[in-house]
């Protein structure tokens, strides 16, 4: 059963138009990477799919119920989460205060589950509660990706959306932070990967890509992975 429905998306910035008909599903369970180049409108299609942007056109449905247009703070309260592009910790707060703030919609009705979901977060990113108490902002870029996808589970998402997980980090931070994906997956939620690292791909059920505003391929992950021309067709990657 599809988790996530998308129907013939439209949207754009005021007069500047940058989706043009988008559509695909996500079903319950699956790791989906939307993939793309710099301006594909990889980042404008999750906008839209969160509530930061309203679409111009199209249906999107969450565990079948139209939430087209809804609030962030609403969505939120669904069972959707989003790990934005650049990390957006808060630098002059510590660590435990940046993850309790993912758990803000759960606040007056659920401690048990949010300290649930901190001892979770814990074993995911070990780092993370031997630096508690330290300031976001003193952190290193790695360990500020690890906080964000941190407080985006303190949400307790049904899907959760991660920005450009991998950019600016080293190849092994990278390859940590999508091991971590495959747990947070093992887990029960589903996930979407928004990225430009091909990489990304050992560790998706199926593959999006994005050109121009426009789905050009839907796919298993592993067909894309292992072909040479289909990643240099739709990515630009060598052959």
């Amino acid at each position: 059963m599809a988790l996530l429905e998308v129907e013939d998306l439209h949207a754009g910035y005021g007069a500047l138009p940058v989706l043009q008909g988008v559509s695909f599903d996500i079903p319950e369970g699956e790791t989906a990477v939307l993939l793309g180049l710099n301006g594909a409108g990889k980042t404008t299609t999750v906008s839209n799919l969160v509530g930061l942007y309203k679409p111009t056109k199209g249906v999107v449905r969450f565990d079948g119920e139209e939430i087209t247009g809804k609030s962030p703070a609403e969505l939120v309260r669904r069972g959707m989460a989003m790990v934005p592009e650049g990390r957006r910790t808060f630098p002059a707060l510590t660590v435990l205060q940046n993850l309790k703030l993912g758990a803000w919609v759960r606040r007056k009705h659920d401690k048990a589950g949010i300290d649930a979901s901190l001892e979770r977060v814990f074993e995911y990113f070990p780092r993370l509660a031997e630096r508690k108490d330290q300031l976001a902002g003193s952190m290193s870029g790695g360990e500020q990706q690890m906080l964000a996808i941190g407080r985006g589970m303190m949400a307790d998402p049904r899907l959760l959306i991660i920005d450009e997980a991998s950019l600016g980090l080293s190849p092994l931070l990278a390859k940590t932070v999508f091991a971590v994906v495959d747990r947070i997956k093992a887990d029960g939620v589903t996930v979407i990967l928004v990225e430009q690292n091909i990489g990304a791909l050992r560790h998706a059920d199926r593959a999006l890509v994005m050109e121009k505003g426009q789905l050009v391929y839907q796919g298993h992950g592993d067909e894309i992975r292992d072909s040479a021309r289909l990643r240099e067709t739709y990515l630009g990657a060598p052959a």
